[in-house]
């Protein structure tokens, strides 16, 4: 990715009223700048896009249009969008600057958290993301990269649309897809339309690595990572992180379904979940308090009222005490993922191929059915 526009811009008046002073951060498509809003004397974050994309006649198109839609979405949980613009070849959004860490760099220094606080951190993630559902946003890229933490307790959801905008203007490229592909859902590996669920699923990979300190999934190249989502069963966290309750491993495999129908509907029902599962955690340690304290935005929003009906079937609609899993293996999984193909390892390999040149296909997939799909490509 040419990221040549965007190494250069601290001391610069970024059009006219955005006086750049850091570099926050460098990614797949943008690097973030610490500015100082000169005419509002605000702090805020720069995400300036990088050349290949800022040269993208329909990236751009797409790009504004998303910036309209998630600067419309107010909520205490996501980081909000101020503005958007461009100053010659450099193409920007100005956004709230939360000041923190990343919820990748708490894993990276802590590796494995306690349930509890796994438990509270998705209370905030799944609060942003369910006030985005409610408003017909779809995040597509959640990861612990876009999980900004805050000193005193704040949880917020950044990057909403971004994804959309690059997938809709052809961008998928290695780059972007190794940076996201341990959290993709299945569907989207082969192809099928996303929506809520698919951000619930990448919720779910993200509880999973906050109660294991691990990846579910693996591998030496993205389409070999890709290939487990479609074709495996996301394990229950406590065949790694022995002691965990029942209730906990449920959240993570319901999530985590390789169906999208038996997932919840969207974030505000996993949320409920996720509170209730919470909540019996602290009556069983003989805690008291209110679920998620230190996150902010669970009780402003109407659509996160627990007495609320939420689905009308699955576990995470009902009432009342946990269900048990039956043993300690995974729940039974959902239909394979293969869409028009006629084996799954086609559908992968036909999605990604043209994306990643993976030479080590041969090795995933196996000689023959390579030779077999490489014909279809």
């Amino acid at each position: 990715m040419d990221d040549t526009l965007a190494h250069s811009l601290s001391g610069r008046l970024l059009d006219g009223r955005y006086a750049v002073t850091a570099r926050i951060a460098h990614g797949g498509m943008a690097t973030v700048y610490l500015a100082m809003d000169t005419r509002l004397d605000r702090e805020v974050a720069l995400k300036v896009m990088h050349a290949e994309l800022a040269r993208d006649d329909d990236f751009v198109r797409r790009f504004i249009g998303e910036a309209k839609s998630v600067a419309r979405l107010s909520h205490q949980n996501v980081v909000g969008v101020f503005d958007q613009g461009a100053d010659g070849p450099l193409l920007y959004l100005a956004m709230e600057y939360v000041p923190g860490r990343t919820l990748k760099e708490l894993l990276r220094d802590k590796r494995q958290l306690p349930a509890a606080t796994a438990l509270d951190i998705m209370t905030g993630v799944l609060g942003g993301l369910a006030a985005a559902h409610a408003s017909g946003i779809v995040h597509r890229d959640v990861k612990p990269e876009n999980v900004l933490l805050t000193a005193d307790g704040r949880i917020k959801v950044a990057d909403f649309g971004l994804a959309r905008a690059l997938t809709a203007a052809g961008h998928t490229r290695t780059g972007l897809l190794i940076g996201t592909v341990a959290y993709v859902p299945p569907e989207q590996v082969t192809g099928a339309s996303t929506g809520p669920r698919g951000d619930v699923y990448s919720a779910g990979v993200m509880l999973f690595q906050m109660l294991t300190g691990r990846l579910p999934f693996t591998g030496d190249t993205p389409l070999s990572v890709a290939y487990q989502h479609v074709n495996n069963d996301v394990p229950a966290p406590s065949t790694l992180t022995p002691g965990l309750p029942a209730a906990v491993d449920q959240l993570v495999l319901t999530a985590t379904s390789r169906d999208p129908a038996l997932r919840p509907a969207d974030a505000g029902e996993f949320l409920r979940a996720v509170r209730r599962v919470r909540e019996g955690l602290r009556e069983s340690s003989g805690l008291t308090g209110r679920i998620g304290i230190g996150v902010q935005g669970l009780d402003e929003a109407p659509w996160l009222d627990l007495n609320a009906p939420a689905a009308t079937s699955g576990w995470w609609a009902q009432s009342g005490t946990m269900p048990v899993l039956n043993g300690s293996g995974p729940a039974p999984a959902g239909p394979n993922l293969a869409g028009p193909f006629p084996h799954p390892d086609q559908a992968v390999v036909a999605r990604l191929c043209s994306a990643i040149r993976c030479r080590k296909a041969r090795a995933i997939v196996g000689h023959r059915q390579t030779d077999r799909i490489r014909g279809r490509i």
